[in-house]
């Protein structure tokens, strides 16, 4: 069995998260022991290998609860969401219907959420209801749900999930970036003290300086650290020579480049974060990311005056870069703007909940909606044996249909197979002909 299996936590105590992460677990678990919290959530996020969906199991071991799982990835429209997920979460139990009471609690655990809406495949029925199910399944429980998710500020912003997050504790199991900090140092002790447990229990003795290496290389991602000591170990408490020390390819979100550009200690710390950026996080999304969440770092007039000029610098720089056409010379104006916080003297070292860009959030709308509007005019024309462009000009007529004949546009939403924001704009496409 492999050690990642072998060694998964069985109780609260055996997890590898801080003391606050620690209290804020017991809190949620205590509260539903006491009936319906108002909270009845738990959403866990943080980079795959984390430890989010071993917390959840770890839960169902500490109060003997059973857990009914919900895969998103593989199950994400409404039909799925209501068959699984609701009615484990309205009835005691899912699998019974002997007619008793069963007081014993059963987690609902959605898993990957962040991914339930992402697929528009025909062939496993698209994402239409998904979003406002899994709301439902939130707001009517009575059993605790658990959510586990990758990149909760995505996820939050679709649909009618701001309503399941406002439902639910959320806890963050992204990596400690700051290493002077006590969750981290926290963390990285526990980490420790796990692995010793492991190579102990496999009688196998590996220095301390390899160790430290692993964990440095996989930037505190629990799964690589266990699987790629046991690879180094062959699996077998005997010594892989043929194991290959070398860091993973991986990005970084905004929000981390955010953390680092503002809170790191040194501007070297800043430029090495910003080589490991997203593809699709341009220059221009930096600076913008920045000139949004400044005024939240520099309170002081002065540090932000101060910064501000650097920002601007940074963007007339990029501006001239464009004018003549040089694009290799976009990344003088990252590693500018970069050094941003050298120019705050009093920083702000409490936590900033960073925000999107006004910008970029009306263009990716606009991009959604135009995307959407295409897909529904390709599906209308399909059913009505007609071109997208024809499909567009005369989605009125079903936008006509769906104020008039509910049952009968609910059908032909169902033959489209359409999501909720389809079905949304499909909706308001007549409403400026109404009558």
């Amino acid at each position: 069995m492999p050690w990642i299996e072998k060694y998964r936590p069985k109780t609260l105590a055996d997890l590898i998260v801080s003391d606050e992460t620690l209290t804020q677990l017991n809190k949620w678990v205590e509260s539903w022991k006491e009936g319906v919290p108002a909270r009845t959530t738990l959403i866990l996020h943080g980079k795959p290998g984390m430890g989010k969906t071993s917390c959840a199991y770890a839960i169902a071991n500490y109060t003997g609860w059973s857990v009914i799982e919900m895969n998103a990835s593989d199950q994400r429209n409404r039909d799925s969401v209501r068959k699984i997920a609701l009615m484990g979460a309205l009835y005691s139990d899912i699998t019974s219907f002997t007619g008793q009471q069963n007081t014993t609690r059963k987690i609902i655990l959605v898993d990957e959420a962040d991914n339930m809406f992402e697929s528009r495949s025909t062939e496993t029925g698209g994402d239409s209801g998904g979003t406002a199910e899994l709301a439902r399944v939130v707001r009517e429980t009575k059993n605790p749900v658990i959510i586990t998710m990758n990149d909760f500020y995505e996820f939050r912003r679709r649909g009618q999930n701001r309503e399941i997050a406002e439902n639910a504790v959320v806890i963050d199991f992204s990596p400690y970036k700051r290493k002077n900090t006590n969750d981290y140092k926290q963390f990285r002790l526990k980490l420790m003290k796990r692995i010793r447990y492991i190579l102990d229990s496999e009688g196998v003795n590996l220095p301390q300086s390899l160790i430290n290496e692993v964990m440095d290389r996989d930037s505190m991602d629990l799964r690589s650290i266990i699987n790629d000591l046991e690879s180094f170990c062959g699996g077998a408490g005997g010594r892989n020579q043929g194991f290959d020390i070398s860091f993973r390819d991986e990005t970084e979100s905004p929000f981390n480049i955010m953390i680092s550009t503002f809170k790191s200690s040194s501007y070297e710390e800043v430029l090495e974060t910003l080589q490991s950026k997203e593809d699709d996080f341009s220059t221009e999304d930096y600076i913008m990311w920045i000139d949004k969440n400044l005024p939240e770092e520099a309170r002081e007039f002065d540090d932000l005056a101060n910064a501000f000029d650097l920002v601007s610098l940074a963007d007339v720089f990029i501006g001239r870069v464009m004018k003549k056409q040089h694009y290799a010379f976009k990344r003088y104006s990252e590693e500018l703007v970069a050094g941003v916080a050298t120019r705050i003297a009093k920083r702000n070292r409490s936590f900033v909940k960073y925000q999107f860009p006004s910008y970029i959030s009306s263009m990716s709308r606009m991009k959604g909606s135009r995307s959407s509007r295409k897909s529904i005019a390709t599906k209308l024309g399909r059913l009505t044996h007609s071109s997208t462009a024809t499909a567009m000009e005369f989605m009125w007529f079903f936008s006509y249909i769906s104020r008039k004949d509910k049952k009968g546009f609910a059908s032909i939403a169902d033959k489209l197979v359409i999501s909720e924001k389809e079905e949304e704009i499909l909706k308001k496409a007549g409403s400026s002909r109404s009558g």
